[in-house]
């Protein structure tokens, strides 16, 4: 048996949690690991309640955990899986595997390229962006003793898995009266990575004389609390007052949904299209749920989420989404982040007039961009199937190590 630590916020409303949760799919899938859960926090995400095998490999976790404390003993395993961001890797396992998202941006920090020379073996992202902010970068160090000048990249594979399409409760409907009967529908967490109020502006500007049209926007700043509740409700409210009169509707949805509910809203028959006015994407996993629940997608023509809003079109592989263009630029100010943006990170500003544009094309001729989301969700329903998304998962984790006889050997 090899015995595997997986460190991940596996039970998190959250990217990653759903990451953590397909990383734990697929190892299962192997009935020689040994698997113990150590669950994780991300930010300031609410948590949910473990399936019986997940509890079951947590509790053996803090079982292990505190017998070795009892009994002043460290801590072994044969491999190490941590999801998250790879500044907050340390080394735990003969072989270890970063799990992430990757970077919305252009390129990694110095901080994570210094981590895959620091023990990471393999990183899995979710999309080509996300690899290439990876392999793509490089930084030069000099030697302040001897003035020797290298260069610092990635020192380890990267392999790209991707999400897997889900089924739902159709039972569960989130019974929303919407008054309009064309509305466009945004689901991201209200911060600047995300655009939303350049997302506001646009729509007002393109229906503001238009009563028949509504924007839904599920959104929030961090928790699902009533506190956060009414501090997401000010914000919104302040920014759309400062928009001057409307007649277009916008509608703010603020609490925790079953996956059931949201996919409710994609297929809501009163929602026509998923706009998103996004700076970036490792991957953007709503973005994709829209995709293959059939909902026509505007979105920034770059990043994570081009790797699955393309399909073979009358004999053609063709983007199947309203295509907003965009300036690539330095990531503004107060949206960088010690060790993870940095200061010369790029990532995409859209242009204000294409959002325009691209939100009046998809209104006036929903019908073609319907058949567009017909045919993208077909292929998205046959290409990232769940059985084989989580058998790539499992290649790219242990596909080496179990066709590797001195691999395993040094594991034991």
């Amino acid at each position: 048996m090899i015995k595997v630590l997986l460190e991940a916020p596996i039970l998190t409303r959250s990217g990653y949690g759903e990451h953590a949760r397909l990383v734990f799919q697929s190892l299962v899938l192997n009935s020689n690991l040994d698997i113990y859960i150590n669950p994780l926090s991300w930010g300031t995400c609410t948590w949910e309640t473990p399936d019986s095998l997940v509890s079951q490999n947590i509790n053996k976790f803090r079982q292990y955990s505190q017998y070795c404390e009892n009994n002043k003993q460290k801590q072994e395993y044969m491999m190490q899986i941590h999801v998250g961001i790879p500044n907050e890797f340390e080394k735990k396992a003969p072989y270890s595997i970063c799990v992430t998202a990757g970077i919305e941006t252009d390129r990694i920090s110095p901080n994570w390229a210094l981590k895959t020379n620091q023990g990471i073996d393999k990183i899995i992202v979710p999309s080509s962006h996300a690899k290439s902010g990876f392999v793509n970068t490089g930084y030069e160090v000099i030697n302040k003793t001897n003035g020797t000048k290298t260069n610092l990249t990635c020192a380890c594979p990267v392999d790209v898995v991707p999400y897997p399409v889900k089924t739902f409760n159709n039972n569960e409907i989130l019974d929303i009266g919407f008054e309009t009967d064309f509305n466009f529908l945004q689901i991201s967490m209200l911060g600047a990575r995300k655009n939303i109020e350049t997302s506001l502006k646009c729509f007002v500007d393109q229906f503001r004389e238009n009563e028949n049209v509504g924007f839904i926007l599920k959104t929030s700043l961090s928790k699902s609390s009533v506190i956060d509740r009414n501090r997401t409700k000010n914000h919104i409210e302040q920014f759309v007052h400062s928009l001057g009169k409307k007649k277009c509707k916008i509608y703010l949805i603020h609490g925790n949904l079953t996956d059931g509910e949201l996919h409710s809203l994609y297929t809501h028959p009163k929602v026509k299209a998923y706009f998103t006015t996004t700076h970036g994407e490792g991957y953007g996993l709503p973005i994709f749920e829209a995709a293959y629940s059939g909902l026509p997608v505007i979105a920034t023509d770059w990043s994570g989420h081009l790797d699955f809003l393309s399909a073979l079109y009358e004999d053609k592989e063709k983007k199947l989404f309203a295509k907003i263009q965009y300036t690539l630029k330095e990531v503004q100010e107060a949206a960088r982040w010690d060790n993870i943006i940095t200061k010369d990170s790029k990532w995409a500003f859209p242009s204000e007039a294409s959002v325009r544009s691209q939100l009046d094309k998809v209104y006036k001729n929903c019908g073609m961009y319907n058949k567009w989301a017909k045919a993208l969700k077909k292929s998205l329903c046959e290409s990232h199937e769940i059985t084989k998304i989580t058998k790539m998962m499992n290649e790219a984790i242990v596909g080496e190590i179990k066709d590797s006889s001195e691999e395993v050997v040094v594991f034991e």
